[in-house]
């Protein structure tokens, strides 16, 4: 089962000669020219999706990881911003160590869409890598035990987010917490990742808690996020603030002492900070990787016709992993309901504990997911063909067996059936 978004272009034969024309060629050396010129080792990379946090998040962190020792410069051309805005944030935490070139020639940034392999020309590399490629290859860096080389917020990005905070009058130091809820409103056109959307009112009880408990939180989003409405000052609604901006996105995950995120671009930034954070109303997927500091929380998976909930060995056994559309799990039988407001509760109380460094874990709930996740990782690579010209780009992964994922044992201990 391949249940899964192509991230491989869907284009016919003379519009793929199209992008890679000599014309589309000649206008790679083009943009890349003043870069080659500082001397050194070059790579090139196409991020056609740069207007999703996520991939503007993690496709430069993964390169820097991958060719930072091995390349000075690294370029990644995007769309102008004219034609696709992107979050400027994002992009200003990765410079200068990553170039980013905007063109408004919409073909030569399609080549990101494809994938082939990482190509040296010279004192060029010119990776033609799709992102589904560049994920996995980045999780089996981290299978060979290679450490993540994390980002810190650049000291001017910091101190302007903190300065324009002071401005909208929460400058008093108080802790804080990031939260973020995706919800339909986001992409409305790409309805097969609506799965991914979330309640904003099944995180009333945490918002609450945290209140009581004098944390500022700062909700993440944008300006189609549906309204968090709370009596409390202490609750800060933030893309919905006149004077947002998406440094703030940066500064206040970089300053919480925890982020409480969902499957959604806005986590990524947890990620590469190393900032902790609890994922509640995830999924399971191959290539999404956590911190060791981090704790996950799946939406329940049901059997669509019985209403049974699915367990975490039938869920990987029949390659649920592998599914990321409305459709792939209306085809696999399956539905998946969020976390309940108790649960995400528990899950954000079991996140202050393990930080405060009070809560008691069970070692052998850990050791039984990541079994699970491991014997399973290693039936499905036992599945595989030798990889061809046509599976450059497939899934061989599955980042929540790495050795220190942590699943919620608020939830794990309140239903033994997960486990089982």
């Amino acid at each position: 089962m391949t249940d899964r978004k192509p991230e491989l272009a869907s284009v016919d034969l003379d519009a793929a000669r199209q992008i890679f024309s000599e014309d589309n060629l000649k206008a790679l050396v083009e943009i890349i020219g003043p870069v080659l010129q500082r001397g050194g080792r070059t790579l090139a990379y196409m991020l056609p999706a740069a207007s999703r946090i996520g991939h503007l998040c993690l496709e430069p962190f993964y390169l820097r990881n991958l060719y930072g020792e091995s390349h000075q410069n690294i370029a990644a051309i995007i769309h102008d911003h004219r034609f696709q805005g992107y979050s400027t944030g994002v992009r200003r935490l990765h410079e200068p160590r990553v170039d980013f070139l905007e063109t408004m020639n919409r073909k030569l940034v399609m080549m990101g869409h494809f994938n082939a392999r990482a190509m040296d020309i010279g004192p060029l590399t010119w990776a033609v890598l799709s992102p589904s490629a560049l994920f996995r290859d980045f999780v089996l860096h981290l299978e060979r035990g290679e450490p993540i080389a994390h980002l810190s917020v650049p000291e001017d990005l910091r101190a302007e987010g903190r300065a324009r905070l002071a401005a909208m009058g929460f400058g008093d130091g108080r802790p804080s917490v990031a939260l973020h809820v995706r919800d339909t409103g986001y992409l409305p056109e790409m309805a097969y990742h609506h799965f991914r959307a979330n309640r904003i009112d099944h995180y009333q009880p945490a918002i609450d808690h945290l209140v009581g408990k004098g944390y500022r939180v700062f909700r993440l989003g944008d300006r189609t996020s549906i309204p968090l409405n709370h009596d409390s000052p202490l609750v800060v609604d933030l893309p919905h603030h006149p004077d947002y901006a998406d440094i703030l996105d940066i500064v206040c995950i970089a300053e919480a002492r925890f982020a409480i995120t969902c499957a959604s671009g806005p986590e990524a930034i947890a990620r590469i900070l190393n900032r902790p954070m609890v994922m509640v109303n995830g999924y399971s997927q191959p290539d999404h990787w956590m911190n060791a500091n981090d704790l996950l929380l799946f939406k329940t998976y049901r059997d669509r016709q019985t209403g049974a909930p699915i367990g975490y060995d039938e869920m990987l056994a029949r390659n649920l992993f592998l599914v990321n559309t409305v459709e792939g799990f209306e085809r696999a039988g399956v539905t998946l309901e969020d976390n309940s407001p108790d649960q995400i509760l528990a899950a954000v109380m079991e996140m202050e504990s393990r930080l405060d460094g009070s809560y008691e874990a069970d070692p052998a709930l850990d050791a039984r997911f990541t079994s699970l996740s491991r014997s399973h990782l290693e039936r499905y690579r036992a599945s595989l063909p030798e990889r061809g010209p046509e599976e450059q780009d497939r899934f061989e992964t599955y980042a929540y067996a790495l050795p220190w994922t942590r699943y919620c044992q608020s939830f794990l201990r309140e239903n033994p059936w997960f486990l089982a």
